[in-house]
């Protein structure tokens, strides 16, 4: 019998119509009679019974005493049968009706994407793709923890190398590394020799990207030193992406271009 009552379930009745239908296949019975035997409260069994009705499940038979007769199961489904005829039929009918919608507000561009990444292949991925669809100009603060193995230059940023051979400006502010001054200089020249217009700061804020001034990427400060404890948000709404250009503007202008820093460093001097 369980068996039955989840595939009548299935079919949209709720578990008590389901036993209280197969309850009545057998037998019609009062009102009183089917709450004690389903176990349901005296003023709940009304209920029950009022939506069996309406669904085409059972009718009431008025006499002496009044009781409650199933319907033939070849007959109790046609109700439900043509309402879901009716749901398919209507769903077919939305789901051409309604497309050109969501077709036209991705090709206009409309939607605003929020993305929020955690893990480390997610971030690189993200980061490489839009490197490889930008068609200006991409800005970014970098700092550490690194995602990649800096010292790998041969491997080091190859979707930059290709978008900026394509002609995308790219200007960066990177985060000085006082405890490892030679191999972040020489880092800076690979960055350079790629075409990339660097700076260098004390200290930035986050680490960031944004891309044609529509999209940002960034993640705030974390106190943890591991590069999977950072998660990264990137927002594709051109406001947003303003927003963070301004920010990056100001740090830029306060910036340190790259061969005044290394001067200072041959002389000597810690700024």
């Amino acid at each position: 019998m369980q068996e039955f009552i989840n595939e009548l379930v299935m079919v949209g009745l709720t578990e008590n119509e389901a036993k209280t239908y197969i309850l009545l296949l057998k037998q019609s019975l009062t009102a009183t009679k089917i709450a004690q035997t389903v176990k349901v409260n005296r003023s709940n069994v009304y209920g029950i019974i009022a939506s069996l009705v309406q669904k085409g499940y059972v009718h009431e038979v008025n006499g002496k005493v009044r009781t409650v007769m199933a319907i033939s199961p070849k007959i109790a489904f046609n109700t439900t049968k043509t309402t879901l005829e009716m749901r398919i039929k209507l769903m077919e009918k939305l789901s051409k009706e309604l497309f050109p919608y969501f077709e036209a507000d991705k090709q206009q561009g409309s939607k605003e994407l929020i993305k929020i990444l955690h893990a480390k292949s997610a971030i690189i991925n993200t980061l490489e793709k839009l490197e490889t669809e930008a068609e200006k100009e991409v800005l970014a603060f970098s700092k550490p923890p690194y995602l990649m193995n800096v010292n790998n230059l041969n491997n080091l940023n190859i979707p930059q190398r290709d978008s900026a051979k394509k002609g995308v400006s790219y200007k960066a502010v990177h985060q000085i590394e006082p405890e490892n001054q030679e191999n972040f200089i020489k880092r800076m020249k690979y960055f350079e020799s790629m075409g990339e217009e660097v700076r260098v700061a004390k200290s930035l804020p986050m680490k960031l990207f944004i891309f044609d001034n529509k999209i940002a990427v960034f993640t705030l400060e974390n106190k943890l030193s591991t590069i999977s404890n950072f998660t990264f948000t990137s927002f594709e709404h051109t406001d947003v992406a303003q927003t963070f250009t301004q920010i990056f503007k100001q740090y830029w202008d306060n910036a340190i271009p790259l061969e005044k820093f290394i001067t200072k460093v041959k002389k000597g001097v810690e700024k």
